[in-house]
């Protein structure tokens, strides 16, 4: 499966992508010998070493002789380019030494012609705006540099230099065609060239004719050949000893049109090292991402549900959301579910089955076990529910042409719990990929025989903003919770996982003598002489929101219960609410037929899609003169396979009531 990148959390810079893979080699263009020499002596490659741990388990062997040789046995991964400017300076892009985010790779190095490999040590100087970083090595003695051109001449021949697909340093030519003002304030000019750049060049130095430095190679024209240079004065202007971090930052989530966009000005002292460094410039990014995303909430609380008349409607509607559903923000403005346009379904085997579908950044999983997997062990071992998920969702690994699946992630990297605003318990956790340095986070709700989970993969230093993300979204999931008896039996039993509400719920059944369900709302039980109860009955609550004493309320809106899970046979029974007039004609005539036992709830039998139903408001709490100004009314349904008579349906219908008890007055709350 190929996971939709997460883009909550925007940095508005110029990024070159930077996905190397080969050794290095030489080829020239038409600089005289000194310089070629020079350039030789003077340009490094930027690495990082290859993993050595695999926590990943593959279907297969993976088919490494698919790989050139040098990528094969080299132990480094090329990730940019660098190059000297002092016997002790070194420049290379910001943006390939990711000082702004995470990584599992936790230090840089360079390499030269040579093959001589020497790590990054300090960091002197830094600009996430210009992109620019300049650091010394361990290690290297006063070596040669190149020369600095800090005055260019328009439409000159100029030569990139640089690491071009991991595949060694090559020279291009072209010509300096122009300047661009950088987007933010025009304070500078980026430099625009003809020559070829490709992935691998970025912080390579471009070089004028005579091989002095005039840029930074930093970005590849996506559509034409006409690539960007940071000016080599823009490095050497800068302040010494101080790391310039500006980031103009965009929040927003997938479920609704609102956006917080701010600037993050900061400055860290220099000199530090790579690690420090890192540490401090990711953890005022995070801190700033976070504080976006409180502000934008923040900002819009009136207008994001449950608050605002946007979002009255959702509180009037009952929604079968065994899949999970994610309260979104439409285009009139208006609050209401929505489910993925496509779904599929996956057999993972031992009558376990899952149902996925994509909505915004996220994967979408509604998940039923195996049933040779206990139900604690598929919550409590990340590997056993993890190795279940990579069943139905395909992950692969890709060797040169190849691509192979990837069966298992071992034990999640880490591991904790969420409790969202309406006291659900979501268990998260992520999963490292070294290979690639990605990792694969999920949010998951336990639910009777499984679970619904939302998954999100990338770069390792896009996790935490996928949990930012998903522990804002989790507040908008609407789910219901449905399984057989035999299920609901497992799944009650792990109380520490339960959500608050069902505290207040009490639900115990006998096989082939009773099932009773009791809330401080409603109570309800069924007996044989209703219908049948065996380990294959099936229980669903549709849990929903409305408005209780001024405060939003998550609680069970609609209680089914099934003869058997493989037949249509139920008794349904379902909280309405008057709604108000500013919902219109079709609520109100809804509300209207149902105080007004009229069709369909006037206890009349009808065939619907091959079964027979018969519906009928629950009244024994309300007296008769007062049912026409009740608040909250309880209907009851039954509904039965194939086409039965008036009598039989009736019949069941008054038998399934003697067993109600609604302890509402139907009065508002």
């Amino acid at each position: 499966m190929n996971f939709a990148r997460s883009f909550s959390l925007v940095v508005a810079l110029f990024i070159a992508g930077v996905l190397l893979v080969h050794r290095p080699g030489t080829a020239q263009a038409a600089l005289d010998k000194s310089s070629m020499e020079l350039v030789n002596k003077a340009v490094f490659e930027v690495i990082v070493l290859k993993p050595t741990h695999d926590s990943l388990t593959y279907e297969r062997p993976l088919p490494l002789d698919l790989l050139p040789y040098s990528e094969r046995t080299d132990k480094y991964i090329p990730v940019g380019t660098a190059f000297a400017i002092s016997p002790t300076e070194f420049i290379s892009a910001a943006h390939v030494l990711s000082l702004d985010h995470e990584s599992q790779f936790k230090e840089y190095f360079i390499r030269d012609a040579s093959g001589n490999v020497f790590p990054v040590d300090q960091i002197l100087k830094y600009s996430d705006r210009r992109d620019f970083v300049v650091f010394s090595v361990k290690g290297r003695p006063a070596g040669d540099f190149l020369p600095i051109n800090r005055k260019p001449e328009l439409n000159g021949k100029v030569y990139a230099v640089g690491n071009a697909l991991g595949e060694g340093v090559v020279i291009r030519d072209g010509l300096y065609t122009s300047n661009t003002p950088e987007d933010f304030t025009g304070e500078w000019k980026w430099l625009r060239f003809s020559a070829a750049a490709s992935p691998g060049n970025s912080g390579g130095p471009l070089l004028d004719e005579k091989g002095a430095v005039i840029g930074i190679v930093l970005q590849k024209s996506p559509s034409e050949n006409l690539n960007i240079a940071l000016p080599i004065s823009e490095v050497i202007t800068s302040r010494i000893g101080v790391a310039e971090i500006y980031k103009k930052m965009l929040y927003f989530l997938d479920n609704m049109s609102f956006t917080k966009i701010d600037v993050l000005q900061d400055n860290i002292a220099l000199p530090l090292a790579y690690r420090p460094l890192n540490d401090q410039i990711t953890a005022s990014v995070e801190k700033f991402g976070a504080r976006l995303l409180s502000q934008l909430l923040a900002e819009n609380r009136d207008r994001i549900f449950p608050n605002g008349k946007e979002s009255t409607a959702l509180f009037y509607k009952n929604v079968d959301a065994t899949f999970p559903h994610l309260i979104s923000r439409g285009s009139d403005g208006n609050w209401d579910v929505q489910a993925p346009k496509d779904t599929k379904e996956a057999d993972l085997g031992g009558n376990g089955l899952m149902t996925l579908g994509g909505m915004g950044n996220s994967l979408y999983l509604y998940v039923q076990k195996p049933d040779t997997i206990p139900l604690a062990t598929f919550y409590k071992d990340s590997k056993v529910f993890m190795d279940t998920i990579l069943k139905g969702v395909n992950v692969t690994r890709q060797v040169g042409v190849d691509k192979i699946k990837i069966t298992s992630l071992g034990k999640a990297e880490s591991e904790s719990e969420y409790v969202d605003a309406y006291q659900r318990k979501w268990l998260v956790r992520i999963w490292n990929m070294e290979y690639n340095d990605e990792r694969i986070v999920t949010f998951s709700l336990p639910v009777p025989g499984g679970c619904v989970t939302l998954m999100r993969g990338g770069s390792t230093g896009r996790s935490n903003g996928h949990l930012m993300d998903l522990k804002a979204l989790s507040d908008f999931i609407y789910v219901s919770y449905y399984g057989s008896l035999k299920q609901w039996r497992e799944f009650l039993a792990m109380k520490e996982l339960l959500p608050q509400a069902f505290s207040t719920i009490d639900i115990s059944f006998d096989y082939g003598r009773r099932l009773a369900y009791k809330s401080a709302r409603v109570a309800l039980q069924v007996e044989p002489k209703n219908m049948r109860i065996t380990e294959n009955s099936d229980l669903r609550l549709d849990f929903g929101f409305f408005k209780e004493k001024g405060k939003t309320v998550w609680d069970v809106k609609e209680i089914t219960v099934g003869e058997d899970k493989n037949s249509v046979n139920y008794f349904v029974l379902a909280r309405n609410m008057r709604p108000p007039t500013e919902l219109g004609d079709k609520f109100k005539s809804e509300w209207d037929k149902l105080v007004g036992k009229k069709m369909p709830y006037n206890k009349v039998a009808f065939v619907q899609d091959k079964s027979t139903v018969i519906e009928a408001p629950f009244t024994r709490n309300i007296p008769a003169k007062r049912l026409a100004g009740v608040d909250v009314l309880y209907h009851v349904g039954y509904m039965r396979e194939g086409t039965r008579g008036q009598k039989e349906m009736a019949a069941g219908l008054d038998a399934f009531l003697k067993g109600i008890k609604v302890f509402e007055d139907g009065k508002k709350q």
